[in-house]
């Protein structure tokens, strides 16, 4: 019987990266677990706050109706944070792998670095307070968010036309824009808000491919 010493090879993307920053990548796995389980929570929660909404811009004059809108951007807010967030990690590991894979020491250098920036900041994230903060949460969203990136933008409510085609969407840059110059008395946002329809299921992938062999021993 044929047996071989020494470690296991790795064949996929997972298992290069395993290999050279296992830490790297659990560390990536568990953010990408907490981002999973904040969509999910938020999947339940937007049915909620949708009913909430205000149905013209004239009830925006209450306090209460304000409030319930700013609730619901934010809840939205946040599935779209993990999906970009996830996006980040995603492309930052499978740079990773491929640098080692393709054995360039100074890819390899800035793969790190980067990784572990981005792990660095999803960490300051209080995944387990998040949704206690409703309409006040915008704020420290735009803080956190700077974090992850300087000026980092994603997009957030979907603009759909006449004709039910998506042509567009509110990005969470273009939504704390508007606030600060219209307040929330600004009446497409909030039809666009109302129209947007809910997400359904969460899109946290595999921080990095393993399924896909990219070495043959």
């Amino acid at each position: 019987m044929l047996r071989i010493d020494g470690p296991k090879p790795a064949y996929t993307l997972r298992e290069i990266l395993e290999c050279d920053y296992q830490e790297l990548l659990e560390a990536a796995e568990s953010r990408c677990t907490l981002l999973t389980e904040l969509q999910n929570a938020v999947i339940e929660l937007l049915p909620l706050s949708k009913k909430l909404l205000p149905s013209d811009i004239a009830q925006l004059v209450g306090a209460e109706a304000q409030a319930n809108l700013m609730v619901y951007i934010y809840h939205y807010s946040l599935f779209a944070f993990a999906d970009k967030a996830y996006t980040i990690l995603n492309a930052q590991c499978t740079a990773l792998a491929k640098a080692l894979d393709a054995n360039d020491a100074e890819d390899e250098e800035k793969g790190v670095e980067n990784l572990g920036k981005t792990l660095e900041a999803l960490g300051y994230v209080p995944f387990d307070t998040l949704l206690n903060h409703s309409a006040a949460g915008l704020l420290r969203l735009d803080i956190f968010k700077e974090h992850l990136q300087h000026r980092l933008d994603f997009p957030v409510i979907p603009v759909y036309d006449e004709n039910g085609k998506r042509i567009g969407a509110w990005t969470f840059r273009d939504i704390t824009g508007t606030m600060v110059k219209n307040g929330l008395s600004y009446e497409q946002l909030l039809t666009d808000c109302i129209n947007a329809p809910l997400p359904d299921s969460t899109t946290i992938g595999k921080v990095v491919d393993d399924e896909k062999m990219v070495r043959i021993y």
